[in-house]
């Protein structure tokens, strides 16, 4: 009996130790941003995200092309037509360039009156499942943005994933956000009241931020501000905003209030702990959570761009009648990585302490808010889905 006791101790310190060791490495920045981002872990040794029809779309539905981005890193990105637009051009869009009846998504986005955009960033799993535009259950969700009329869908892999250049942090993420949408305002077009923004995972963290950095380019959440590196690019990419500008909304599934919280209840898969081993030593859990150099203040940015509406109510209302400004949050209670209780967090901040908010404990939930001189605001907590989420509300 002795004997198992010594041996199960001397696993059991074993197994401290590693996780110790683990905590340890994950105080240099390189090996945080590895284990946050994990850009490298994709397939595309067995993908050929240049060939969008081996992801089920159909042939020249999908269109890649690159973005440029202020500090020159190149993004690679997909163009995915409506199934509506696609159906009524099939035949144009099998015609050779060279053809005078030819056509590409961007000449049918282009021309298309009716044509909305939803700019989509990408899921990035907390837990390192990062892959790139078309990995995993990624192609569903566009496919089923595209069954909505004339909805077209422009994704990106940001720097360091896929085929795009560069590496992966907090700043260079909202640059590469900024960048995609000066790409749809300027080169396809697109009006801000018939844009968009929707996030999923970490990518509701780039999707708020990109909100606000739009409405309020000289915002004091800006990454550098806050004690972050690599604010150059981010810099750079607000010589590109050249005023105030509101988009039609913004749609959020499964986000989270800021990364530190996240960390101190996130498990991978549902059940592997990261920081949850150290409740009972706050200080401890305090030091790791404020060393991390991606801290993604969502809650902190969403409360900012609510505020900032509310203060400038002529924003709300583009000159062709369309409400601007809406903020919808969708969040599933079997969702394993991110608990809802993330979703009730930010309510709580944007709304305020004092205020009523939404709370999942009795059940599925939806609260919203709207109002002369308010953004529209929803919140929804429903039974299933995690990140695998209806997006009719789009």
């Amino acid at each position: 009996m002795a004997n198992a006791i010594g041996k199960a101790a001397i696993a059991l310190a074993a197994l401290v130790g590693v996780y110790g060791l683990i905590l340890g490495a994950l105080m240099t920045p390189r090996l945080q941003r590895f284990a946050l981002y994990a850009n490298k872990i994709n397939t595309l040794f067995y993908h050929d995200i240049n060939n969008p029809e081996e992801f089920g779309f159909c042939e020249n539905q999908v269109q890649p092309f690159n973005i440029s981005t202020p500090d020159r890193e190149v993004l690679h990105a997909w163009h995915v037509l409506p199934i509506d637009v696609y159906t009524r051009h099939e035949k144009n869009l099998k015609l050779p360039p060279g053809d005078e009846d030819s056509a590409t998504p961007l000449d049918l986005l282009i021309n298309d009156p009716q044509a909305r955009v939803v700019v989509s960033y990408p899921i990035l799993e907390v837990h390192g499942n990062a892959g790139h535009v078309a990995q995993g259950w990624r192609t569903d969700t566009i496919r089923q943005l595209t069954t909505l009329p004339h909805t077209h869908v422009i994704t990106v892999d940001y720097r360091g994933f896929g085929h795009s250049t560069g590496s992966p942090t907090e700043a260079g993420l909202i640059t590469d956000g900024v960048a995609l949408v000066n790409w749809v305002l300027h080169v396809a077009y697109i009006p801000p009241e018939q844009i968009v923004l929707m996030g999923q995972s970490l990518g509701t963290a780039v999707a708020s931020a990109v909100g606000l950095e739009f409405l309020d380019p000289k915002n004091a959440l800006h990454p550098g501000r806050l004690g972050g590196a690599d604010e150059a690019s981010l810099l750079a990419s607000r010589d590109l905003i050249d005023r105030s500008t509101v988009f039609a909304g913004i749609v959020l599934v499964a986000p989270f209030a800021n990364l530190p919280s996240l960390m101190l209840t996130y498990r991978m898969g549902g059940l592997i702990p990261l920081l949850l081993p150290l409740r009972p030593f706050p200080a401890l859990a305090k030091m790791l959570t404020d060393n991390m150099v991606d801290k993604w203040p969502t809650e902190d940015r969403l409360r900012a761009y609510y505020d900032a509406l509310i203060s400038r109510p002529e924003l709300l209302t583009a000159p062709e009648g369309y409400s601007m400004g809406s903020l919808q949050i969708i969040h599933g209670f079997n969702d394993m990585d991110i608990t809802y209780r993330q979703t009730e967090m930010i309510c709580r901040n944007v709304l305020g302490e004092g205020e009523k908010c939404i709370n999942g404990s009795s059940g599925e939930a939806v609260y919203s808010v709207s109002g002369e001189g308010r953004p529209g605001l929803r919140f929804e907590i429903f039974g299933y889905g995690g990140r695998k989420t209806s997006f009719s509300a789009v």
